[in-house]
């Protein structure tokens, strides 16, 4: 490479530095004020729980189940997440609390939602600390999981206990974010036959679930003994033939997850095809009425799709083969969780108190379970996006012999990170090839 066109490489990535953190600096709304308020929040929300089992409030307060249900290990997750944003111990030892209580439900048989409670809760505090007791709640409840696999329709069944008829052979959508707990065993066992079971659900609902222009339906019915598709319903939807908008986000985010861990690009051109659609239905705040179908009617709208969509999005730009499919995916990621930030935290509302996070949340419209309130999924997944936007509004740029510009603040500009340094000198490598007296670059970059 010539000297001319090494100095335009230094003064193109100079532009980028200069642009990035200019960028960052004027739009960041992640602020310390804002953890602070949201991590106060939280910590009211545990005084509250006080270990029960939250299921969505009424008139702002909490009202709870008997039973551990799906989202019985999100206030670990959330707990753990401010831990990971703050590094204040007394979320970790809380978060540690609730995952040490859901220990002895590992082998519970009635429910698909194994990933749902046991992947922010046991498995991060195995993730944590090491302590082999979560890790081995986490393996038990996988394989519970694996029971539900029907080995005829190659799906999971989503409800009702083993061995019971009721619904023996409904799938739902929302199964495809409890298969990262089959990975992640398969991973840490070397059990293949979980891996393989996540794939071939994940390969079902794809060909069963998911429409030609990107829609979904929430239910598939099939025959348990034989396999054979039924009908497909919705559970929760307007209509049999609507997009339910929390479905929609469910399999947005559960198809980015199964892409990362099989590298299937069918997954991440399912993903894809959900977001599109999931993105053409949305108002100008980005949060969805709670149904696709009836996007620009005045109806009751759910925070907590734009959030689970906010984390499936940031995954699939994290997952990009492309610049244009990252910046895509990365800024209706930041678009959707500051809009969630600004207008829908619990520090907009009107009433006497609130003890949930997110606001303007729809659990199960209905049965009028939460409506237009908090539930723990809407709270958790925002917690899971402001995770990621603070990362975005914070990546780190690396020059590795300029000692005194080490560091630099970066938007979306497609730039190296520091994790990714490795990146940069595969790049200085291939610029060797093409000319052997390239010999500099590996500083530059």
């Amino acid at each position: 490479m010539t000297s001319y066109k090494l100095n335009c490489l230094k003064i193109f990535l100079g532009l980028i530095l200069i642009a990035g953190v200019l960028t960052a600096a004027s739009e960041q709304i992640v602020t310390e004020e804002l953890i602070r308020i949201m991590g106060e929040q939280l910590l009211l929300k545990d005084r509250v729980i006080n270990g029960k089992l939250p299921d969505y409030t009424e008139n702002g307060r909490w009202i709870f189940r008997d039973k551990v249900n799906w989202f019985s290990g999100m206030t670990a997750g959330e707990l753990f997440t401010f831990y990971e944003l703050t590094g204040g111990e007394h979320y970790k030892t809380l978060g540690l609390k609730y995952a040490q209580a859901l220990i002895p439900y590992a082998g519970i048989d009635y429910t698909h939602d194994m990933g749902f409670i046991f992947m922010p809760s046991v498995v991060k505090a195995y993730e944590m600390t090491g302590d082999v007791k979560y890790r081995q709640a986490g393996v038990r409840a996988a394989k519970m999981l694996a029971k539900r696999f029907n080995v005829k329709g190659n799906f999971i069944r989503a409800w009702g206990t083993l061995g019971s008829t009721s619904k023996a052979g409904w799938m739902i959508i929302d199964t495809m974010m409890n298969l990262e707990l089959l990975f992640w065993t398969a991973d840490e066992t070397g059990n293949r036959e979980l891996y393989n079971i996540a794939y071939r659900h994940a390969v079902t609902t794809m060909n069963t679930l998911i429409r030609p222009d990107g829609g979904s339906w929430h239910v598939a019915e099939f025959d348990p003994k034989t396999g054979a598709l039924e009908k497909r319903r919705t559970h929760q939807g307007f209509s049999d033939e609507s997009t339910w908008s929390r479905g929609q986000a469910w399999g947005i985010a559960g198809f980015a997850q199964t892409y990362r861990y099989t590298q299937d690009p069918r997954f991440y051109a399912t993903a894809k095809k959900m977001a599109e659609y999931f993105i053409q239905k949305l108002p100008e705040d980005t949060v969805p009425v709670w149904d696709l179908d009836l996007a620009g009617k005045t109806e009751l709208k759910d925070a907590s799709a734009a959030a689970i969509a906010a984390v499936g999005f940031f995954e699939l730009a994290d997952l990009a083969k492309t610049k244009e499919d990252y910046d895509f995916f990365q800024n209706q990621a930041v678009r959707i969780t500051r809009s969630l930030l600004k207008s829908y935290l619990f520090t907009e509302s009107t009433r006497e108190r609130e003890e949930g996070l997110l606001l303007h949340t729809l659990y199960h419209y209905h049965k009028k379970w939460g409506v237009d309130e908090s539930f723990p999924a809407g709270d958790y997944y925002l917690t899971q996006a402001l995770k990621k936007l603070t990362d975005y509004e914070n990546m780190k740029f690396f020059i590795e012999d300029i000692p005194e510009r080490r560091v630099y603040t970066l938007n979306e500009k497609w730039a190296f990170l520091k994790e990714n340094i490795h990146l940069a000198r595969a790049f200085s490598r291939a610029l060797q090839q093409l000319s052997p007296s390239h010999q500099k670059t590996e500083a530059l970059l």
